[in-house]
């Protein structure tokens, strides 16, 4: 009977769990038209470049997105502008808007965090469906994860931040939107960790070794350990790269001070030149460490 009753509690939980999973908010795919993938980079107008630059100023970086929105609308075959833009929404996101973020604020703040995480979302999905075999399927009605295997190395990018930009807006959204998109999550990455393979070398300084720590750190049932082994080994494959120290620090070392200030400490004397190509990036992650060291 004893048996019988842990089996008939089981089934219960899993079906309040369908019910709660269901209530996530979704959002919907816009299918793109047919265009040409351009094999040449975007010249793009000299005062978007010089904006875009200078991205880790708020003001720069939205009048780059606004000048590069703009291009795209008349040349929507340029893979690396919807790149730049989608992680451009990112970077307003995860970086000046949460650097904005208060007691005060929280609300309206995240709401625009979501927005723009949304943005870059489209964008993203834009970039890949400039993918021939993707876009029809997405033209068929049929989901982005459920068409993963038609994306090439070619994609990787689109695909990597399309999950990156997904996953904060679930998370801003709340625990039955991650919970319902947490199949597509994994889906994605390990699309991407295949991709790897084919490219012979990880993406974006170990971007799934951080995507396994993330998960360990911040799920309930993870693995508290392993997420400590992974943020270590991320951070020693990359030493100069700001974010995975700051994750780290925020996600698991709150109650080791000693610690946090290590990392912290670490990206705030670094130098942001070390890393030339996201050098923006990495002096917004260095305010960030500054905030964490300050609400410490």
């Amino acid at each position: 009977m004893k048996q019988k009753s842990r089996v008939q509690l089981a089934i219960v939980a899993l079906m309040v769990l369908s019910v709660f999973v269901a209530c996530g908010k979704s959002r919907q795919v816009r299918a793109s038209v047919a265009v040409e993938r351009s094999k040449a980079p975007a010249k793009l107008p000299a005062d978007v470049e010089k904006a875009w630059k200078n991205r880790h100023e708020k003001t720069d970086l939205i009048a780059s997105l606004n000048g590069m929105e703009a291009f795209d609308k008349e040349n929507p075959q340029f893979t690396d502008v919807k790149l730049n833009i989608c992680r451009g929404y990112y970077l307003l996101a995860d970086g000046h808007l949460w650097l904005e973020m208060n007691d005060s604020n929280e609300g309206e703040i995240k709401k625009q965090q979501a927005d723009a995480y949304d943005k870059a979302i489209q964008y993203c999905e834009a970039a890949l469906q400039l993918n021939p075999a993707l876009r029809a399927e997405v033209g068929k009605g049929i989901e982005i994860e459920k068409a993963l295997d038609k994306l090439t190395v070619e994609d990787i990018d689109a695909l990597y931040w399309r999950y990156a930009c997904l996953g904060k807006w679930s998370r801003i959204q709340g625990m039955t939107t991650l919970l319902a998109n947490r199949p597509k999550f994994s889906a994605m990455i390990k699309r991407v960790e295949e991709l790897e393979t084919q490219m012979g070398k990880k993406y974006f300084f170990d971007a799934t070794l951080r995507y396994q720590a993330v998960g360990n750190a911040l799920s309930p049932t993870g693995d508290k350990k392993k997420a400590d082994q992974q943020f270590e080994q991320a951070i020693k494959q990359n030493p100069n790269y700001f974010a995975v120290r700051n994750i780290y620090a925020e996600a698991r070392l709150k109650g080791n001070e000693d610690e946090f200030k290590k990392q912290v400490d670490y990206v705030i004397k670094g130098n942001p030149k070390s890393l030339p190509e996201i050098e923006s990036e990495q002096i917004v992650e260095q305010r960030k460490a500054k905030k964490l060291l300050e609400d410490l």
